[in-house]
């Protein structure tokens, strides 16, 4: 197949040699106004005509410091604060190599706008239950609480819209066990409370209140670094998702044995490459059998008309067991050969599956099947009806079961191939939308609670499932809503990472005491997949930035901290 290469050029000076791990290239110090030094602030040094910008975090004393190992290089680098509750401070700096340049911010503080803030933010500060505020802060998956609310409505008029938020499939059906607004009991009641706060001519302006930043050693010890990527758009805040203009980045991949990390874009066939050492990247578009690709069939054939544009594009990406790279969608699967590149597609998959240890692709598609990726053919087993809805994601262990996150149930799903048996484990907060996972080294499920807020673990031996908070002593359902979309795990330092949907941030568990540390990222940030970089010297983590401006993100932090 002839391939499409779109280059976005690395920036002059990528390949210098890195600085020892003691050098920094940039430091200083930030206060207020008033001299008071300000810690967790970010701070962000962007190189001149390149790709890739570096962000470090003040400490207790207002310091910021760019290690050494950081991939910010000699040269004219932007160096910038942008945060909602300070103007806006720029200045310009050429760093040259052996020498600390020195960059001091003294920030004014500013009243904060509703174009600030976070949909946590927003909603925390509504009148109203809390289950009348987590119905509404769903919203935010499509689009901003800003543009959604921004006109009042009639009750019949709000009706109207959750409907087609949610597809008519959706809201015709009971799902008592789970929180999603998006069924018929919840209807009518969501549309009476926005009727309530956004009713008929409505402007006056959303109330919210700014979350407190995170500050300590921890947070001191984050970097940030950002990758552009080709079709990376610009923040707009009345965008709905799936603008093809831009890109949509939804999951990545890291391969162990180069610097190249490979991404998914959710609204378009093309498979995205970044080198990590250059910021290099290139992007592969790939054809398609008939029926793949859900424009082809899914939400937009079932009349669902959701807002967002759901159709077309790829999800989840996986390592097959000889190096190839595999892409699932709706109604299909793409194999990319890195040697070659090559793409081969089947007319069967589906946007989450499982590879086992044979090679085999799990996926569900009115009913549960395996597809041979040596031989074409695909295997096929029975699962109670209505498991494609109930479940977000699917993972295979490495004795080829099949454990699935059946977020509409509150659920964890274990199908084992061996003696064709379906089993179902609840999780201990009902309702809680097990969401997208992850298995660790030691063959256990880890997953999202998205709706709780919370982390959870499966043993697939014991069937037992624990929970874990994202914040501290936080009661499930409440302010501010934490809704962990994604996670990865870090079987070197026993860390889980995941993120919290509605406010840009990045929670880091400890595996084993289940203890958390917040970081808020340096930009707003929309994630919908998280992977763990285990060869790396200190705890790392990669994103992608799905909501414009699209971006590849590498977050790395100090051991135990």
């Amino acid at each position: 197949m002839r391939v499409i290469l779109l280059v976005l050029v690395a920036a002059i000076g990528l390949q210098l040699a890195p600085l020892a791990a003691g050098e920094s290239l940039l430091a200083g110090k930030v206060v207020s106004s008033s001299g008071q030094a300000l810690a967790g602030i970010p701070v962000r040094a962007h190189r001149e005509n390149g790709t890739i910008t570096v962000n470090v975090y003040t400490n207790s004393r207002g310091e910021y410091a760019v290690p050494g190992w950081s991939a910010l290089t000699p040269g004219s680098h932007t160096v910038s604060i942008e945060l909602p509750d300070f103007d806006r401070a720029t200045q310009t700096a050429t760093l040259t190599a052996g020498k600390t340049t020195r960059v001091d911010f003294t920030l004014r503080p500013r009243q904060p706008t509703l174009e600030d803030a976070t949909a946590a933010e927003i909603v925390a500060a509504l009148p109203g239950t809390d289950e009348q505020k987590h119905l509404v802060i769903q919203c935010d998956n499509c689009h901003s609480l800003q543009f959604a609310l921004r006109t009042g409505r009639t009750k019949e008029q709000w009706m109207q819209i959750i409907r087609r938020m949610a597809g008519e499939r959706a809201v015709s059906r009971e799902t008592p066990g789970t929180r999603a607004f998006g069924q018929k009991q919840y209807v009518e009641p969501l549309a009476e409370y926005l009727a309530s706060i956004r009713g008929p001519g409505a402007t006056g302006p959303l109330p919210f209140t700014l979350r407190a930043r995170p500050t300590g050693d921890a947070v001191a010890a984050l970097v940030v670094t950002e990758y552009g990527i080709p079709r990376a758009g610009h923040r707009d805040l009345t965008i709905l998702r799936g603008d093809r203009r831009f890109a949509w980045p939804h999951d990545i991949l890291l391969d162990s044995k180069s610097s190249y990390a490979y991404y998914t874009d959710h609204f378009t066939f093309t498979l995205g490459r970044l080198d990590r050492t250059t910021g290099e990247v290139k992007e592969f578009p790939y054809s398609l059998l008939s029926g793949m690709g859900r424009e082809e069939g899914g939400p937009i054939a079932a009349a669902q008309l959701r807002a967002g544009n759901p159709g077309g594009g790829a999800h989840d990406i996986a390592w097959d067991p000889d190096g190839n790279v595999v892409i699932g969608m709706g109604g299909g699967t793409v194999r990319f050969n890195p040697r070659s590149g090559e793409f081969t597609p089947w007319s069967s998959g589906s946007n989450m599956f499982g590879i086992d240890p044979r090679g085999r692709v799990w996926f569900l598609d009115k009913g549960l099947h395996a597809l041979d990726l040596k031989t074409g053919q695909v295997a096929h087993y029975t699962v109670p009806e209505g498991t494609d809805d109930d479940t977000y994601d699917m993972e295979t262990d490495a004795k080829g079961r099949s454990i699935m996150n059946l977020w509409r149930l509150g659920k964890v799903g274990l199908f084992d191939p061996a003696t064709e048996r379906w089993e179902t484990y609840p999780t201990p907060t009902p309702g809680s939308g097990p969401r997208r996972g992850e298995i660790d080294a030691r063959g256990r499920a880890w997953m999202t609670l998205y709706w709780a807020g919370r982390v959870a673990m499966f043993d697939p031996d014991t069937r037992e499932v624990k929970e874990f908070p994202l914040i501290p002593g936080h009661a499930a359902y409440t302010p501010p809503f934490p809704s962990p979309y994604s996670l990865a795990v870090d079987d070197r330092h026993q860390i889980v990472w995941t993120n919290d949907f509605n406010s840009s941030r990045i929670y880091r568990l400890d595996a084993r005491s289940g203890r958390s540390t917040e970081f808020v990222m340096p930009e707003p940030y929309e994630i919908r997949d998280l992977t763990v970089d285990e060869n790396a010297e200190r705890p790392t983590v990669w994103i992608p930035v799905y909501r414009p401006p699209a971006k590849m993100v590498k977050i790395e932090g100090a051991p135990g901290l």
